[in-house]
């Protein structure tokens, strides 16, 4: 998304926890070390992170340390994503090509619009939630921090879905409030 966008040159590379495994360069750009280094980097010099990371709850884990030594956050939007300027779009969150984000429409930080999934209008999504591809959040509805929303699953008009919660692949969650845990 970074690279359609057109700020390869602001990209300094990539740090991960598993960096020893990884090859020295990602996508032409170098792996810096672990998040202890990026720890130790930001607090010598600002920059703005992007918290990769697919597991929601290790992504608000890394995100909140991270802003606790005053890092911030970069959103990326993808050009040929949709974003409306009556939407607001938490910091760190990621939207693919094709996402499509409606008017009054509230998106938590951290969080990531896969492909052609579409929030509507007046649709509140929580910090840390993952909206798989195709997916799709009614006008009104809520879904809770950190839940997951599968391929292609919907979520109806004014519909709630708690946190923590996973909705399957092609799920539906109709006018009734599903939670529990994932």
């Amino acid at each position: 998304m970074l690279l359609a966008s057109g700020v390869e040159g602001e990209i300094l590379g990539f740090y991960d926890d598993a960096h020893a495994a990884l090859s020295a360069k990602v996508r032409g750009f170098p792996v810096l070390g672990d998040i202890q280094m990026l720890k130790s980097m930001l607090s010598v010099e600002p920059v703005h992170v992007i918290v990769a990371i697919t597991d929601n709850q290790a992504r608000l884990r890394v995100a909140n340390s991270i802003r606790g030594i005053g890092g911030k956050f970069v959103t990326a939007v993808h050009p040929l994503a949709y974003l409306s300027d009556a939407a607001t779009l938490g910091d760190g969150s990621v939207l693919a090509a094709g996402a499509v984000v409606h008017p009054d429409a509230e998106i938590g930080s951290h969080c990531s619009v896969g492909s052609n999934a579409v929030i509507e209008r007046d649709a509140t999504v929580g910090a840390g939630v993952w909206i798989s591809s195709g997916a799709v959040v009614g006008s009104g509805a809520k879904v809770g921090a950190r839940s997951t929303l599968g391929h292609h699953a919907s979520v109806v008009r004014k519909a709630t879905v708690e946190a923590d919660t996973v909705v399957e692949d092609a799920g539906i969650v109709d006018g009734g409030r599903t939670g529990g845990g994932a």
